[in-house]
Formats: structure tokens, C-alpha cells, sequence
């Protein structure tokens, strides 16, 4: 989908349960495989990460998002996104692919000030469930 195409779509409900997930703010990108294993098509619709969950069996793991801008937004702009979709990004504490990530990236910005990076981990976000 395109951005302008995006801006004009009033609901985008999750295909197993109908929650909203453009209110629900969990609009992300998995791996290939990991969608495969769900049982969804590549446009099959979308799925909130509750739902997401339930067809794996499993909570996700940060290792499981793509390494996209989508899901760089997320992190970037937490608001963005719901506090449960960062809590599995972030999932995995000072191993997590994305934390690693993130930190290289305020490290390149900051100028390695390592201080400041270890208060820029991001706030402590609970797994809300």
C-alpha cells in the first residue's frame, strides 16, 4: 500500500479478530517465515500481534520483526506504536537484535557518548500481555 492510500483508510481490522490495528497502533512487519508459520498468505490481511500470537502459539521475539522502516518507526517514534508491539521488539533485554540496533544508531547520531546511550535504552517498556 502506498502512503497516500494509507492516510485515507479510516479502519484496518486485524483478519482473526477485528480489533482495529491502525487505532491499536500495531501496523508492523514480521519475517516471511514467521507469517508462513501463522497460516496467512503474503496479502492476506493483517493480524494484531494478539492474534498473531495465538496462531504461532508462542509470544514474538524481537528476532521475529523484520529489520524494515516500518519497524524502525516504532522504535523511533514509540508513540507510534502500542506498548505491547515494542515490548516484543524490545523483547530479549541487552540481547535484542532491535536494541543492538537502535543503539548503534544513537551511537552513529550522538557521537558515541556512552552515558547518554544507556539512557536513550528506551524507557523500560512492561510486557503488557
Amino acid at each position: 500500500m502506498k502512503t497516500a492510500e494509507l492516510d485515507d483508510l479510516e479502519t484496518i481490522p486485524c483478519k482473526d479478530c477485528g480489533v482495529d490495528i491502525w487505532k491499536l497502533q500495531e501496523y508492523y512487519m514480521v519475517s516471511d517465515a514467521c507469517w508462513k508459520r501463522s497460516g496467512m498468505k503474503p496479502t492476506g490481511g493483517m493480524l494484531c500481534i494478539g492474534c498473531l500470537e495465538s496462531r504461532l502459539g508462542q509470544k514474538l521475539k524481537a528476532i521475529n520483526f523484520k529489520d524494515c522502516p516500518l519497524n524502525w518507526r516504532n522504535l523511533a517514534l514509540p508513540d507510534m506504536a502500542s506498548p505491547r508491539l515494542v515490548s516484543r521488539m524490545l523483547s530479549g533485554g541487552k540481547r535484542s537484535k532491535w536494541r543492538r540496533l537502535l543503539l548503534r544508531a544513537y551511537d552513529e547520531a550522538m557521537g558515541g557518548n556512552p552515558a547518554m546511550l544507556e539512557k536513550l535504552t528506551l524507557v523500560n517498556f512492561s510486557d503488557p500481555s
